[in-house]
């Protein structure tokens, strides 16, 4: 009897005793199922939103405040039935004054954004001994000198190369209080992406974080959309309150922070208007330009006059016209330190330098605002290109 009562059954376990290694391998192996479930939803819901909703998508729609007229330019660069003979390079510092002649001599062309030629000058060079020249304006709004350097190296090659690259430029292409690094700027968000990484990752990224995030931001949908998310969720919220908030007497927050006015380059409006908004931009817009390291746009410069030098493309290097309103804008003696800089830089690389910055040929009446040609200035920049345009 006593025999029977000490015996125990081998199917019941010690009290206390852990779980075999047996007994735990299908709780793990349904861990691990449900995982890869997930992640294979996830790579899924991930896909088909870059495919419905990505950036690409919706670029082309903004123009002002978007990548859109990057996309208009180099659709039309990619259209051109010949190879160009000229190419103008830089910000709306170039963009607007070889538009404003074209507008003046044809009124049937109106928006600057699907504008990408230059009529008068393609006239000039007819004169000049040109045989049906083409020249291509590929300057835009906001470009910096390392954007410059994206659209030469990525675009102006092949039976697009010019035989000559006519590139404008002013302090602010290489430092701007708006654009913290280059990788902020619309050109490299819309034209560096996963394919050309690699070309790009350690001139632009120069650290493991910035890789990382670029790679993030382009791999997953909601972290790399998340600031567009988060702008979409404040305008549902924007929405509810003036739908429903008047019907139930809900009153709309009020923000703590007041929105600060942005000025920017004024398409109309009249000169007294004009000339205030400018300065009161290129006031923010050099802000602390003393303590900024210019050597990093400074860099893009060089690397791109390195480029064409290599590809056989003659660079004519504007520094371009800007008023004496607007350089009082800079610390004192800035703006000399800039054009020796930028002359020696051209004279190493065998580029030529036109320094046009405070020209006395370009009065008050030459100019739009205080950094932008109108059409009379744009004709005396173009006396000035000629001369060094021969065929």
């Amino acid at each position: 009897m006593p025999e029977i009562l000490s015996a125990k059954p081998e199917s019941v376990q010690a009290k206390g005793a852990k779980p075999s290694l047996d007994s735990a391998k299908p709780r793990t192996s349904a861990w691990i199922t449900a995982s890869l479930w997930a992640l294979a939803i996830f790579a899924v819901i991930n896909l088909a939103l870059w495919l419905v909703a990505g950036e690409e998508k919706a670029s082309s729609k903004d123009l002002w405040g978007g990548t859109g007229s990057i996309d208009l330019a180099l659709d039309d660069l990619k259209n051109l039935p010949k190879r160009p003979d000229v190419v103008l390079l830089g910000s709306s510092l170039v963009m607007y004054p070889f538009w404003s002649m074209d507008k003046e001599a044809d009124k049937s062309i109106y928006d600057i954004f699907h504008h990408h030629r230059s009529h008068t000058l393609e006239k000039h060079l007819s004169q000049s001994g040109f045989r049906n020249p083409t020249v291509f304006n590929l300057a835009i709004f906001g470009q910096m000198s390392s954007d410059a350097y994206i659209y030469v190296n990525e675009y102006l090659k092949g039976d697009k190369k010019p035989d000559y690259l006519v590139l404008g430029i002013a302090p602010r292409d290489f430092s701007d209080y708006d654009l913290p690094s280059p990788i902020h700027t619309f050109t490299f968000k819309r034209l560096v992406g996963l394919k050309n990484f690699p070309n790009y990752q350690n001139l632009y990224l120069p650290n493991w974080m910035d890789k990382a995030d670029f790679l993030c931001t382009h791999t997953c949908f909601f972290y790399g959309k998340r600031w567009r998310l988060q702008k979409e969720i404040d305008k549902a919220i924007e929405k509810f309150y003036q739908s429903a908030g008047s019907a139930i007497g809900l009153q709309k927050p009020e923000s703590s922070t007041k929105p600060t006015q942005q000025a920017g380059f004024m398409l109309d409006g009249n000169e007294e208007d004009r000339w205030k908004n400018s300065t009161e931009e290129y006031r923010r817009r050099y802000r602390n330009i003393a303590d900024r390291d210019l050597s990093i746009q400074m860099g893009f410069l060089d690397k791109l006059l390195s480029v064409c030098r290599e590809r056989g493309i003659k660079v004519i290097l504007v520094n371009m016209p800007l008023t004496d309103v607007n350089r009082q804008l800079l610390p004192p003696g800035f703006y000399e330190h800039f054009e020796d800089t930028i002359g020696q830089m051209a004279s190493k690389e065998n580029a030529t330098y036109v320094p046009l910055g405070a020209h006395p040929d370009f009065n008050h009446g030459d100019f739009w605002d205080t950094t932008h040609l109108n059409h009379s200035g744009g004709h005396k920049l173009v006396t000035h290109i000629l001369p060094h345009l021969t065929k």
